[in-house]
């Protein structure tokens, strides 16, 4: 296993453990059983107590089904809470919370400040050649800006598709189901940055 894989996998053990956590204490908080919240996510009861556990290291849909049967959002649940300082914020590569998609070649770093997570989410993404990140609607009128900085992708949304590749930009509507795909030769990188639900009437013919 390469030094790189090590790195990755301690990252999501980590994201894993707190994540596990979370979810626990939620639950309990919440009165629930772990068949209540099984039948609330949709996630198999075994499923969530090997989360609970840290015997599985869950994914991107996962995490969004627990979260929002839960009441929160992935970006609060994976994030533990920091002391007040005259510093805002100072994070190190490792302890930026680091989850993958469900066919385990993307991953998504969230880059962005949690104070801002109900208007403004901020990733880095990275995508293995042949990966997809699906996501889920995001409130209605949402935009999702995608600036490519290696490689080549491929952004889905509805029955519309778009090319785009490195030193590139795009804004595209991201409150119905969207996909973001490697297709090119070579792993690519991105930074995404998700404006949710700022003007419910967005008109998306404006250009600065």
């Amino acid at each position: 296993m390469s030094r790189q894989k090590r790195k990755k996998d301690a990252q999501c053990d980590a994201v894993g453990a707190h994540f596990g956590q979370t979810v626990s204490r939620l639950r309990q908080a919440g009165k629930l059983s772990l068949g209540d919240l099984s039948e609330q996510s949709g996630v198999a009861k075994s499923m969530i107590s090997q989360i609970e556990k840290n015997e599985s290291n869950p994914t991107l849909a996962t995490i969004t089904r627990l979260s929002r049967a839960l009441g929160t959002s992935v970006e609060s649940i994976l994030t533990t809470n920091t002391s007040g300082t005259a510093l805002v914020q100072k994070s190190n590569r490792q302890d930026i919370p680091l989850i993958e998609s469900e066919d385990g070649l993307c991953t998504l770093r969230i880059i962005g400040w949690m104070a801002t997570v109900e208007y403004v989410q901020w990733y880095d993404f990275s995508a293995q050649v042949g990966g997809t990140l699906e996501s889920s609607a995001h409130p209605n009128g949402s935009v999702e800006n995608l600036s490519v900085l290696e490689g080549e992708l491929e952004v889905q949304v509805g029955g519309e598709t778009w090319a785009v590749k490195a030193g590139e930009t795009l804004r595209y509507r991201a409150d119905e189901t969207h996909s973001v795909t490697n297709i090119g030769t070579v792993p690519a990188r991105a930074t995404m940055v998700n404006i949710l639900a700022l003007t419910p009437n967005l008109d998306t013919n404006y250009h600065i």
